[in-house]
Protein backbone atom coordinates (compact mmCIF):
# COMPACT_ATOMS: atom_id res chain seq x y z
CA UNK A 1 0.00 0.00 0.00
CA UNK A 2 3.22 2.36 0.68
CA UNK A 3 4.27 1.79 -2.45
CA UNK A 4 1.09 2.72 -4.17
CA UNK A 5 0.90 5.40 -2.63
CA UNK A 6 4.51 7.14 -2.92
CA UNK A 7 3.70 6.03 -7.01
CA UNK A 8 0.83 8.10 -6.76
CA UNK A 9 2.13 10.95 -5.08
CA UNK A 10 5.33 10.77 -7.71
CA UNK A 11 3.10 10.64 -10.48
CA UNK A 12 0.89 13.89 -9.44
CA UNK A 13 4.02 16.08 -8.82
CA UNK A 14 5.56 15.09 -12.25
CA UNK A 15 2.37 15.91 -13.78
CA UNK A 16 2.07 19.10 -12.34
CA UNK A 17 5.78 20.08 -13.40
CA UNK A 18 5.08 18.99 -16.84
CA UNK A 19 1.66 20.57 -16.93
CA UNK A 20 3.53 24.03 -16.77
CA UNK A 21 5.03 23.45 -20.07
CA UNK A 22 2.31 21.91 -22.04
CA UNK A 23 0.96 22.78 -25.34
CA UNK A 24 -1.41 25.49 -25.03
CA UNK A 25 0.00 27.14 -22.17
CA UNK A 26 1.86 30.82 -22.12
CA UNK A 27 4.95 31.66 -20.28
CA UNK A 28 6.09 35.35 -19.81
CA UNK A 29 9.70 36.38 -18.82
CA UNK A 30 11.27 39.04 -17.54
CA UNK A 31 15.27 39.50 -16.97
CA UNK A 32 18.15 42.09 -16.45
CA UNK A 33 21.05 41.71 -17.38
CA UNK A 34 23.45 44.41 -15.54
CA UNK A 35 25.97 41.67 -14.43
CA UNK A 36 28.51 39.54 -16.58
CA UNK A 37 27.90 41.69 -19.28
CA UNK A 38 31.32 41.82 -21.80
CA UNK A 39 31.22 43.14 -25.13
CA UNK A 40 33.66 44.03 -27.78
CA UNK A 41 32.86 45.88 -30.97
CA UNK A 42 35.02 46.42 -33.75
CA UNK A 43 33.98 49.22 -36.51
CA UNK A 44 34.73 49.29 -39.87
CA UNK A 45 34.79 51.80 -42.67
CA UNK A 46 34.69 50.90 -45.86
CA UNK A 47 35.95 47.33 -44.80
CA UNK A 48 38.59 48.82 -42.82
CA UNK A 49 38.97 48.56 -39.21
CA UNK A 50 38.69 51.41 -37.07
CA UNK A 51 39.68 50.03 -33.92
CA UNK A 52 37.82 48.34 -30.67
CA UNK A 53 35.01 49.80 -27.92
CA UNK A 54 34.93 48.26 -24.90
CA UNK A 55 31.27 48.48 -22.88
CA UNK A 56 28.95 48.08 -19.69
CA UNK A 57 25.71 47.44 -20.66
CA UNK A 58 21.79 47.27 -18.14
CA UNK A 59 19.23 45.34 -19.79
CA UNK A 60 15.91 44.39 -19.55
CA UNK A 61 14.55 41.12 -21.46
CA UNK A 62 10.96 40.70 -21.40
CA UNK A 63 9.37 38.09 -23.60
CA UNK A 64 6.04 35.85 -24.36
CA UNK A 65 5.58 32.39 -25.48
CA UNK A 66 3.09 30.05 -26.20
CA UNK A 67 3.29 26.46 -26.47
CA UNK A 68 3.00 25.07 -29.56
CA UNK A 69 3.67 21.56 -28.12
CA UNK A 70 4.65 20.13 -25.01
CA UNK A 71 7.89 21.26 -23.69
CA UNK A 72 8.75 24.66 -26.96
CA UNK A 73 7.04 27.58 -26.62
CA UNK A 74 7.50 30.47 -29.57
CA UNK A 75 6.90 33.74 -29.19
CA UNK A 76 8.34 37.46 -29.02
CA UNK A 77 11.26 38.72 -26.60
CA UNK A 78 12.73 42.30 -26.45
CA UNK A 79 16.22 43.79 -25.40
CA UNK A 80 15.80 47.49 -24.40
CA UNK A 81 19.29 48.65 -22.81
CA UNK A 82 20.96 51.51 -21.95
CA UNK A 83 24.77 51.68 -22.33
CA UNK A 84 28.04 53.16 -21.54
CA UNK A 85 30.81 52.76 -23.90
CA UNK A 86 34.66 54.23 -23.49
CA UNK A 87 37.23 54.81 -26.14
CA UNK A 88 40.15 56.50 -25.13
CA UNK A 89 38.69 59.18 -22.76
CA UNK A 90 35.58 59.66 -25.47
CA UNK A 91 32.41 58.50 -23.63
CA UNK A 92 29.21 57.48 -25.89
CA UNK A 93 25.85 56.86 -24.40
CA UNK A 94 23.68 54.41 -26.54
CA UNK A 95 20.05 53.50 -26.19
CA UNK A 96 19.42 49.58 -28.07
CA UNK A 97 16.39 48.24 -28.55
CA UNK A 98 16.22 44.36 -29.86
CA UNK A 99 12.81 42.67 -31.22
CA UNK A 100 13.02 38.49 -31.55
CA UNK A 101 10.69 36.43 -33.05
CA UNK A 102 11.79 33.20 -30.14
CA UNK A 103 11.62 29.66 -29.67
CA UNK A 104 12.68 27.90 -26.19
CA UNK A 105 12.72 24.78 -25.58
CA UNK A 106 12.44 22.77 -21.86
CA UNK A 107 14.15 19.78 -21.55
CA UNK A 108 11.49 17.01 -20.27
CA UNK A 109 13.16 16.07 -17.01
CA UNK A 110 11.49 15.25 -13.62
CA UNK A 111 11.61 17.37 -10.93
CA UNK A 112 12.12 21.24 -10.12
CA UNK A 113 14.30 21.94 -12.34
CA UNK A 114 14.37 22.12 -16.19
CA UNK A 115 17.34 23.20 -17.95
CA UNK A 116 16.35 25.05 -21.61
CA UNK A 117 17.48 25.99 -24.64
CA UNK A 118 16.77 29.42 -26.57
CA UNK A 119 16.79 31.49 -30.01
CA UNK A 120 16.17 34.09 -31.25
CA UNK A 121 16.36 36.00 -34.63
CA UNK A 122 15.21 40.22 -35.62
CA UNK A 123 16.04 43.55 -35.69
CA UNK A 124 17.85 45.70 -33.89
CA UNK A 125 18.47 49.45 -33.88
CA UNK A 126 20.51 51.81 -31.52
CA UNK A 127 20.61 55.41 -31.39
CA UNK A 128 24.39 56.66 -30.05
CA UNK A 129 25.17 59.90 -28.68
CA UNK A 130 28.59 61.12 -28.24
CA UNK A 131 30.02 63.53 -25.89
CA UNK A 132 33.55 65.42 -26.76
CA UNK A 133 34.58 68.24 -25.25
CA UNK A 134 31.20 69.29 -24.84
CA UNK A 135 30.04 68.84 -28.36
CA UNK A 136 27.46 65.98 -28.96
CA UNK A 137 26.91 63.99 -32.23
CA UNK A 138 24.02 61.32 -32.72
CA UNK A 139 24.28 58.38 -35.04
CA UNK A 140 21.81 55.85 -35.57
CA UNK A 141 22.06 52.11 -37.01
CA UNK A 142 19.81 49.16 -37.38
CA UNK A 143 20.08 45.35 -38.83
CA UNK A 144 19.85 42.00 -37.90
CA UNK A 145 20.65 40.50 -34.66
CA UNK A 146 21.05 36.25 -33.47
CA UNK A 147 20.53 35.41 -30.13
CA UNK A 148 21.50 32.00 -28.25
CA UNK A 149 21.33 31.09 -24.76
CA UNK A 150 20.34 28.17 -22.31
CA UNK A 151 20.26 27.84 -19.03
CA UNK A 152 18.03 25.85 -16.08
CA UNK A 153 14.84 26.97 -14.55
CA UNK A 154 13.56 26.53 -11.71
CA UNK A 155 10.27 25.93 -10.59
CA UNK A 156 9.41 27.71 -7.53
CA UNK A 157 5.53 26.42 -7.58
CA UNK A 158 3.07 25.23 -10.31
CA UNK A 159 3.67 28.74 -11.91
CA UNK A 160 6.99 30.99 -11.49
CA UNK A 161 10.13 29.82 -12.47
CA UNK A 162 13.73 31.50 -11.31
CA UNK A 163 15.83 31.38 -14.80
CA UNK A 164 19.19 31.45 -14.93
CA UNK A 165 21.14 31.70 -18.12
CA UNK A 166 23.81 32.62 -20.62
CA UNK A 167 23.28 34.00 -23.85
CA UNK A 168 25.23 35.16 -26.67
CA UNK A 169 24.39 37.77 -29.59
CA UNK A 170 25.43 38.76 -32.51
CA UNK A 171 24.30 41.68 -34.82
CA UNK A 172 25.32 43.07 -38.12
CA UNK A 173 24.03 47.11 -38.38
CA UNK A 174 24.16 49.95 -40.46
CA UNK A 175 24.51 53.24 -40.40
CA UNK A 176 21.29 55.11 -41.44
CA UNK A 177 23.41 57.73 -43.02
CA UNK A 178 26.25 56.18 -44.64
CA UNK A 179 25.99 52.76 -45.49
CA UNK A 180 29.54 52.39 -45.42
CA UNK A 181 29.35 52.03 -41.77
CA UNK A 182 28.94 48.74 -40.49
CA UNK A 183 29.41 47.63 -36.95
CA UNK A 184 29.55 44.10 -36.10
CA UNK A 185 28.49 43.40 -32.03
CA UNK A 186 29.51 39.93 -30.44
CA UNK A 187 27.70 40.22 -26.68
CA UNK A 188 27.70 37.68 -24.00
CA UNK A 189 25.76 37.93 -21.11
CA UNK A 190 24.59 36.07 -17.96
CA UNK A 191 21.33 36.77 -16.86
CA UNK A 192 18.86 35.61 -13.70
CA UNK A 193 14.98 36.44 -14.39
CA UNK A 194 11.51 35.09 -13.22
CA UNK A 195 8.78 33.48 -15.70
CA UNK A 196 5.03 33.03 -15.23
CA UNK A 197 3.02 30.08 -16.69
CA UNK A 198 -0.76 30.19 -17.52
Amino acid sequence: MKKVFLLAITLAFTNVIFAQTEKGKFVLSGATGLQFVSSNIDYKYDGKSQGDVTQSSFSILPSIGYFVMDNLAVGLSANISSTTQKDEGDKYTVSSTMLLPTAIYYFPVEGQIKPFLQVGAGLMSIKEKENYDGDTDENKMSGLALNFGGGAAYFINDYVSLNFGLSYTMANLKDSDDSDWVQKQGNFAANIGFSVFF
